[in-house]
């Protein structure tokens, strides 16, 4: 094992959705979290966090790693435009090996590469983003806390402990159902699907209006 994860980030990525996942495998596994993005800039969360990275993009190597964790983003608006950041997801195409994990919106950046062609993935995002954008499958939603598509494991953003739970299996570690406390035992595909406003709809529109489908 590599015993190391590469955290990819970008402007407002969600700090908490990704924190308990790193402290789990640090104290169970003895695995580090690296962080990388496009540039060695400082990059703020959606918290008020800054992080800098240690690896760019272009300096990640994927036998270094043991998986990659895409976290999710308040506004996604600078990432989606960040042409380096998805050519960097672009490299994983066909890629069936490598661990790739993605919580809230950020399997969107990974539809946008394509890499949920064909695949089954759930998201926090809204119905209406998800049916506009033109590089989305929304037939393969799922309102599901977590969905395992073969080497690729997207979540919902409250399901954040499931999340870890599911990537520490992947890569092979005996993990409990519940070694983080706060978990959802009851819920429902309602819980997991959400709407926007027909104002927000409006802003969302004119906002990604290149992204969409036509």
């Amino acid at each position: 094992m590599k015993k190391r994860i590469a955290l990819l980030v970008y402007p407002n990525f969600s700090l908490q959705e990704v924190s308990n996942l790193m402290w789990l495998f640090r104290w169970y596994y003895d695995t580090m979290s690296e962080v990388v993005y496009t540039e060695k800039e400082a990059v703020m969360s959606e918290e008020g966090i800054f992080v800098i990275p240690q690896k760019t993009c272009e300096e990640f190597q994927v036998e270094d790693y043991d998986c990659l964790i895409l976290p999710g983003c308040s506004d996604t608006r600078q990432a989606i435009q960040n042409k380096k950041l998805k050519s960097f997801l672009e490299r994983f195409s066909g890629n069936k090996d490598f661990i790739i994990g993605a919580i809230c919106s950020g399997p969107m950046f990974l539809a946008q590469a394509g890499l949920l062609k064909g695949k089954k993935y759930t998201d926090s995002l809204f119905v209406e983003m998800r049916d506009q954008f033109s590089f989305i499958e929304e037939d393969n939603f799922e309102a599901a806390p977590v969905v395992e598509a073969g080497n690729i494991i997207t979540a919902q953003g409250s399901a954040f402990n499931d999340f870890a739970v599911h990537v520490a299996r992947k890569l092979g570690y005996e993990c409990p159902d519940k070694i983080l406390s706060g978990y959802m035992d009851n819920w429902k595909k309602e819980d997991y699907i959400h709407h926007l406003s027909k104002e927000e709809l409006q802003e969302f529109q004119e906002e990604f209006q290149e992204f969409l489908s036509k």
